[in-house]
């Protein structure tokens, strides 16, 4: 992440990590990269945006937004530069990154964003809406999931602004790629599985608790 380099040393004021998602349910691939993103971004904290009506999967096996805000609570605990944010959940209609991305910045327009997004979404960013103002907004910030490698290939083929491209190129955060798929996890869930490592038990109690995904 070699265009982050340096940032410490113009004094400009850390910045805001957004980590948005459905978080259907949360598990701890994203725990993991909340502690590489506080570690590696010039960030004071990172904020956990469950999405509310997602312009992107409808209602399809979503569970409730309180369970999934609730599952988010239980999961980040312990983690003090982690907040959960629960704006998106109170929306009417669709909910789109933009929009919240807009409300960040507005509430401290000197304060640089950095909004964290899977490497299987990356290819999809041009059709999100207002994707330029998204990439005025915030450095993006990839990271990287099984099967999506951020390769030069694949950001050219982006159908965005070269010089965007290019800062897409650049962020890219060095970790493990993560293989987690909440739809498995839900599905292996429907099939009686329990002892699912890539939940964590209070999150796996609460699902059980509350007769989730079933």
């Amino acid at each position: 992440m070699t265009s982050l380099a340096g940032r410490e040393a113009t004094h400009q004021p850390l910045g805001l990590g957004v980590l948005g998602g459905a978080f259907n349910p949360p598990h701890l691939a994203h725990r993991r990269l909340a502690a590489v993103a506080l570690e590696r971004l010039p960030i004071a904290e990172l904020r956990v945006i469950p999405a509310g009506d997602h312009p992107h999967k409808g209602d399809r096996d979503m569970a409730p937004a309180a369970d999934r805000l609730a599952m988010c609570y239980l999961l980040f605990e312990g983690m003090p530069k982690v907040v959960i944010d629960d704006r998106e959940l109170h929306r009417s209609g669709p909910c789109f990154t933009v929009d919240t991305l807009e409300e960040l910045h507005a509430s401290a327009p000197q304060r640089p964003l950095f909004f964290l997004i899977g490497s299987d979404n990356l290819p999809l960013l041009a059709t999100w809406r207002s994707p330029e103002r998204i990439l005025a907004l915030c450095t993006v910030v990839t990271y990287p999931r099984v099967g999506f490698p951020v390769t030069a290939d694949v950001v050219q083929r982006v159908p965005l602004p070269a010089d965007q491209r290019a800062r897409l190129l650049a962020n890219v955060l060095e970790l493990p790629a993560d293989a987690i798929a909440a739809t498995d996890l839900r599905r292996r869930w429907r099939a009686g599985e329990r002892d699912l490592a890539a939940l964590s038990p209070n999150v796996r109690d609460y699902i059980a608790a509350h007769s989730l995904y079933r």
